[in-house]
Order: C-alpha cells, then sequence, then structure tokens
C-alpha cells in the first residue's frame, strides 16, 4: 500500500509539474530551432521559481549546460544563483533554533531581519557574534528535505516511464546520468556542513598562498543547516576596475589566472561559480572568494588530459587535442565520430584566426564539448561542469584586461604544472610499475581505461622487491653464462650462418664456438677502459668463431667473409648514435664526419688502451694515425694477424660510406706497419646525383 501511494503522488506531482512546464518546453523546441521569443527565458525560469526549491536548483544546474540549453536560456537562469523569494524573519528564527538549539538573540549580539541574499535553499543575513566579529548567516528554508524528495522521487518516475515508452530515443540521451548526478549534488547542497569542510579544504589548498583569502567558518554557530561565515568587505568586480591602475590591474590579472589554474588544473577542486558576485577584491592587492554551494572536482587522469589537451590547442595539433579531448567522452548509440571531428577541427579553426572578442580559449574548450554532445558524445557532468566555471572565470580576467589571452597568461603555469606531475618520481615509479609487466611478458602498452588511478602501493612495493630479487639472480645467471654476448652477436650470427651451407646445426656450431671462445678469453689481456674490454674480447670471440668454422672444413677464406659479415652487422649498429649526434648539430659533411670520428675516438676506441696521433692534412682529409691497439696485438700474440686484417681492419670502410665519407689507409698495425692511418674524406653530391670526394683523389695504397 506504501508503494502505491508513493507512485500516485509522484503521479500528482509530476501532472502538476508537466502542466507548468510543457508550454515552456514547447516553446523552448521552437527556440532551438529559430523561432526566437524574446520573453520565453525569463517566463521559463519564472516558472521554475513557482515550482519550488528542487526546480530552482535544476535551473541553477541547467545555467552550467550550454550543451542542454540555448545560450537565451543558460543567460537568463543565471539569475537564480543569486535571486530567489525571500522567507519570513519568523521561519528563519525557528529554522536557526531548531538547528542550532538557542534563539537567535542568544547566538549573535545583532541580527539583521532583511536578508542580502536569496537562493533556491538558503537566504544570507548578515549579524553580529557577541564577540563582535562581523558574521554572514545561510539559514537553510523550511522544509527542504521532504520538497526534495519529493520532486526527485517524481523526477525519476517519469524517467523511467520515457524509458519505458521511448527506449530508442532515450538511448540517445544521457538523461538518466544527469538525474543521478543533479540528485547527488542536491542531497550534497543540503548539508551546510559539507560546503563549510570545503571551504576548510580550499584553505588548505591555498595555505601557501597570502593572495587570496577565504572566509572564516564559525562551527559553533553551523550545522547542517545553517553555516555562520565570517563576513567579507572589499570591492566588487567594477568598482576595483575602476579605482585600480594598469600596475596594479596586471598583477591582479595575473594572481587570477595563478590560483584559477590551482584550482582546475592543480588541485582537481575548483569553484563552479566565479561570477563578478562571488568575490571580492581588496586594496592590497588581494582578494576573497565566496559562496561556495557549488563546487566540482576533477580526478587526476582528466586534469592531466586538459594539460595535454592545452598543449595540442597552443601547438595547432588538431587532431591530438581532438584525441585527448574525445578520450574524455561516452559513446551514445549512433554517435558520429567523423562529424565531430569536422566540428572540433573547424572550432580550432575558428579560433586561431579569431580576435579575442569573438573566441577565446575557454570558449572554444565549451564549444567543443556542446559539438561532442550534438553528434553523440557525452562528457562527465563535472567536465561540463568544469568548462563553464573556467568560461565563468575568464570573464573576471577579461574585464581587469580585455586584450588578455588566457591562453598566453596560462603558458608559464601549464609549463611549471607539467614539469612538476611528469618530473614527480612517485609518478614514475607508478607508470613503471604499471606499464612495464605486460610490456616485457606480451609487448604491448596497456590503454589508459586500463590504468587504476588508486591501488595497493605497499603490496606493489612488496611485488617489486619479490620480482627485482629474482629477476637480478636470472640477469646475473645470464650474464655469467654469456648471455651479454649471446644477446649482442648471436641473432646476427644465426642470419649469416644460416645461408651457409654447414656440416653441423648452427645451434650445435654457436655452441661450439661459446665453449672456445671460454677456452680463449684467460688470454685477453685486462684493459683500463670498458670500450677497450669490450673490442678485445669481441676479438676473442672472432678467433673463437673463426677456429671452430675451420674445424668443420670452412675454407678460411669464406670464414673471413662469414666473421666479416657478422661484425659488420653488429658494428654498424654502433655507428649509428655517433652519426645522429654529429648531424643533430651539422650538415656540412665534413664537420659530421669529424665529429663522428671523434665521437668514435672518445668510445668504444678512446685512451688510454687506443692511442691516437692527430696528422695535418693539405688536402681536406680528416687524418690521424692509430699508433697502438690492443686488438692487433690480442690476434698476433695468437697468430691471428691475416683475421684481424680481414675483419676488424675492414669493417672501418663501410663505417666511412655511412658517415657520408670515404677512407682511404695505406697500412694497418696487424699488417705489420707501425701505426693504421685513417683518411677519412667527406663526399659532396655531384649534379648527376651521385657523390665525389670533396678532397682530390689518392691512390688507395692499402689494396683492400
Amino acid at each position: 500500500m506504501p508503494a502505491r501511494s508513493g507512485a500516485v503522488r509522484n503521479l500528482l506531482r509530476l501532472v502538476s509539474v508537466l502542466r507548468v512546464l510543457l508550454p515552456e518546453y514547447r516553446t523552448l523546441r521552437r527556440h532551438t530551432k529559430g523561432t526566437a521569443d524574446n520573453a520565453a527565458p525569463a517566463r521559463f525560469t519564472a516558472s521554475l521559481v513557482a515550482l519550488g526549491p528542487t526546480y530552482v536548483k535544476l535551473g541553477q544546474v541547467l545555467s552550467t549546460r550550454p550543451d542542454l540549453m540555448p545560450q537565451a536560456y543558460v543567460d537568463a537562469l543565471a539569475s537564480l544563483q543569486e535571486h530567489g523569494p525571500e522567507v519570513s524573519a519568523q521561519v528563519i528564527d525557528v529554522a536557526i533554533r531548531s538547528e542550532l538549539g538557542k534563539p537567535v538573540e542568544k547566538l549573535f549580539a545583532t541580527f539583521e531581519r532583511k536578508p542580502v541574499a536569496a537562493a533556491s535553499l538558503a537566504q544570507v543575513h548578515k549579524a553580529t557574534l557577541h564577540d563582535g566579529a562581523v558574521v554572514a548567516v545561510k539559514v537553510q528554508r523550511p522544509d527542504l528535505d521532504r520538497l526534495v524528495a519529493r520532486d526527485l522521487d517524481a523526477m525519476e518516475a517519469g524517467l523511467g516511464w520515457l524509458y519505458r515508452l521511448f527506449p530508442r530515443r532515450m538511448q540517445r540521451t544521457n538523461l538518466r546520468a544527469f538525474l543521478a548526478e543533479f540528485r547527488r549534488y542536491t542531497h550534497q547542497e543540503l548539508d551546510f556542513s559539507q560546503e563549510g569542510r570545503v571551504v576548510d579544504r580550499f584553505r588548505a589548498n591555498f595555505a601557501d598562498r597570502d593572495d587570496v583569502k577565504f572566509p572564516t567558518v564559525y562551527r559553533s554557530h553551523s550545522g547542517q543547516r545553517v553555516l555562520t561565515m565570517g563576513w567579507v568587505e572589499g570591492l566588487r568586480l567594477h568598482d576595483a576596475v575602476r579605482s585600480l591602475d594598469a600596475e596594479a590591474k596586471h598583477r591582479l590579472v595575473t594572481r587570477l589566472v595563478d590560483v584559477m589554474l590551482q584550482m582546475f588544473v592543480s588541485d582537481g577542486l575548483f569553484h563552479a561559480d566565479l561570477h563578478p558576485g562571488n568575490i571580492l577584491f581588496h586594496r592590497d592587492g588581494t582578494f576573497t572568494l565566496l559562496d561556495f554551494g557549488m563546487v566540482g572536482e576533477l580526478t587526476p587522469l582528466q586534469r592531466d588530459r586538459f594539460i595535454l589537451y592545452w598543449f595540442a590547442v597552443v601547438q595547432r595539433q588538431t587532431r591530438r587535442a581532438f584525441h585527448h579531448f574525445k578520450s574524455q567522452t561516452h559513446m551514445l548509440p549512433g554517435a558520429n565520430e567523423g562529424a565531430f571531428l569536422a566540428r572540433f577541427t573547424g572550432l580550432a579553426e575558428k579560433f586561431y584566426t579569431s580576435r579575442l572578442s569573438e573566441m577565446s580559449f575557454t570558449k572554444v574548450y565549451l564549444d567543443m564539448m556542446m559539438a561532442g554532445y550534438e553528434h553523440g558524445f557525452v562528457f562527465p557532468s563535472e567536465l561540463m561542469l568544469h568548462a563553464k566555471a573556467l568560461t565563468t572565470a575568464e570573464t573576471l580576467i577579461f574585464v581587469l584586461a580585455p586584450e588578455a589571452r588566457f591562453e598566453q597568461l596560462s603558458q608559464p603555469f601549464i609549463a611549471r604544472e607539467y614539469a612538476a606531475r611528469a618530473g614527480s618520481m612517485d609518478l614514475l615509479k607508478r607508470r613503471f610499475t604499471q606499464i612495464v609487466p605486460e610490456f616485457l611478458l606480451l609487448g604491448e602498452l596497456l590503454p589508459t581505461q586500463a590504468l587504476d588511478e588508486t591501488w595497493d602501493w605497499e603490496a606493489t612495493v612488496d611485488v617489486f622487491d619479490e620480482l627485482r630479487e629474482h629477476l637480478g639472480g636470472t640477469a646475473r645467471r645470464a650474464l655469467e653464462s654469456g648471455g651479454f654476448w649471446q644477446a649482442l652477436v648471436e641473432r646476427h650470427a644465426q642470419m649469416a650462418l644460416k645461408a651457409t651451407p654447414l656440416a653441423v646445426p648452427v645451434s650445435d656450431l654457436m655452441k661450439q664456438a661459446w665453449d672456445r671462445y671460454y677456452e680463449l678469453e684467460p688470454t685477453v689481456a685486462i684493459q683500463p677502459t670498458l670500450g677497450a674490454v669490450f673490442s678485445t674480447h669481441a676479438a676473442a670471440l672472432m678467433l673463437a668463431m673463426h677456429r671452430t668454422l675451420l674445424r668443420h672444413g670452412v675454407a678460411a677464406a669464406e670464414s673471413h667473409r662469414l666473421i666479416y659479415d657478422i661484425g659488420w652487422s653488429v658494428y654498424r649498429q654502433m655507428a649509428e648514435p655517433p652519426l645522429l649526434v654529429a648531424s643533430a648539430f651539422t650538415r656540412d659533411p665534413r664537420k659530421r664526419l669529424k665529429l663522428a670520428t671523434d665521437l668514435f675516438r672518445s668510445f668504444p676506441f678512446g685512451p688510454p688502451s687506443y692511442e691516437w696521433r692527430d696528422v695535418a692534412s693539405l688536402d681536406g682529409a680528416i687524418a690521424f694515425d692509430c699508433v697502438k691497439c690492443p686488438v692487433a696485438e690480442f690476434f698476433a700474440s695468437h697468430d691471428a694477424s691475416e683475421l684481424c686484417m680481414q675483419t676488424f681492419c675492414r669493417l672501418d670502410y663501410p663505417l666511412a660510406q655511412m658517415w657520408g665519407g670515404e677512407l682511404r689507409r695505406c697500412g694497418t698495425i696487424a699488417s705489420g706497419a707501425k701505426h693504421c692511418d685513417f683518411r677519412w674524406y667527406p663526399l659532396r653530391r655531384r649534379a648527376d646525383g651521385g657523390a665525389s670526394p670533396a678532397a682530390s683523389q689518392r691512390p688507395d695504397l692499402n689494396g683492400e
């Protein structure tokens, strides 16, 4: 029986509401189709006031949703933020005594009966505490809990009937999510103690700043339905514009942008209705924010997306901006991504070419959200509130500095915030633990929606401590068993050897080569540089491979060719970084060749293991000699200098070509000369597209 009576009550309330709103809805539909009725927005606003506080609150919320309402309606509904019907002084007295347990005269030394502001849920009175403190007392309207619950239940019942009657059409809307958000938001506002806690959160967020202030909350005179805060005197926006000089306005604008972006980007907790009536300016350059009944909060991911969207827009990277924008939406059935992208691109181009008076950064941000909604992409309500709050707050800046551009003023802050977030060691550790496991096992990077914002970090630390211990042991065992050389050389050796007829499988031949390497390795002299350690042990590996190939009937010349091919496959990878570094600084062929060879002479062929001597050149060559080579010494000690000449010494010729030059040489230490001479000639492009040495031709005396 109670359920049936509740259904009847909901039906009766819906009928009374529809009787008032259906004519206004028809007018609204005609307005959206271009048939304007200038009086319609004001009439719609008055109808909401007549229906009671829940519908006044609904109007306030709709005033922040230009994706749902035409701009003329948004402007008219904005008047509900401050103006509502007054409640009598007797009702206010009863409400205060009921909530705080004492009559008004016991709680306050003075109490002005005429309210200074009246809104949908409460009205504000100026008063004085017995200690002399001047305060603003916000008192909730009577019987709100019952009235709001009645209307919200009726709305939900009506919405349920619409989904049953028009299921396909209703799937294209986001009304259920909107109503759920409206219910949550309204119940939150009914608890004034929650607003007091929000003010304290803002004060804590800005504790290290002295340029923005927040009213003091008097807990002893506050409760769920009464909120007492310090009274604030100051200049309204237009008074500040008239009384402040240009320099003071500039400082004020900079501070406002900084405070706004701290709310909207850094903290995530933002004042959602920062219009001129909710901020007071002081002559010392500070300002106070008022009325925290409408606030919003963004997740860290949403704030990160906004930063990346900002980066993309200011760099005119429209597709990148669209990616971050669309990633935050929910696609409705039948959504048209192509049309959304086209509209998004058009708005971006208009922003890039417009004057400030036509389209600002925050206005285009909001317009893009509205375009998404038109094409079936719904943004979370907190993001819509964020966009509307940004445009409202930006208005303050434009009044103080009409020629300012938000994206320019915000650039230092956004850059600083990005650096702080991206460079955070905590963030880097968290990203590492989220991304590396899947990447190592599956070779895939998790999409953003698969990354959790919060998790058990202590458990993560424990797991990765275990992983580090086991992975460390695995790495040690791999290195001890030749894992370093196998990772570096095995793939290149396999490719070269598979193309050659052999008497044994390649895997068996490689195993024998590794065994022979570890027999030779003790004869490799300890070198003072890491580069020389690498090159001399590479020489030992080459010798081991050569002897293994000879043992299996491969001719010496063919063995030289195979080992040369393997060596060049590895060597060319080592040669790429010096070329890239050199190319980053210059396009001049000679200068690039000089930088690359200098880098190679530093690593891996650096002194004191290798000794170099610069040589003067008259023909444009980059000339120097190697007078000490530990690789040649190793091969000579094993009577294998011919192998050195046919492999190691020959690798520098294709290296020169790779670096855009030509190497000419008379002899090497391995061939019996006293030094290895290097004469590098940069190549220049001929008119026919070929290449020619920059210097005069010289005979190649090396004979290689």
